[in-house]
């Protein structure tokens, strides 16, 4: 592997990892609301449902990276 394979292939994760966590943090923040802020119970279990959801929705986007990595 090149250097300039190696740096491409970093740039890449680095790219995958900043998509995942994107969507990763709001999922946080939904669970965090849904167990403890003081709101009515079925905007708290609509949190909770959409936060059960985001993670796979988070390694799609994260996977589903426009450029060609190296070994594809």
């Amino acid at each position: 592997m090149t250097p300039t394979e190696r740096e491409a292939r970093d740039a890449d994760i680095r790219q995958r990892r900043r998509q995942y966590f994107m969507v990763m943090g709001p999922c946080i923040a939904l669970i965090l609301f849904g167990f403890f802020v003081p709101a009515p119970v079925p905007i708290r279990v609509a949190a909770l449902i959409v936060a059960a959801v985001l993670p796979p929705v988070a390694a799609i986007v994260a996977n589903a990276g426009g450029g060609k990595s190296p070994g594809r």
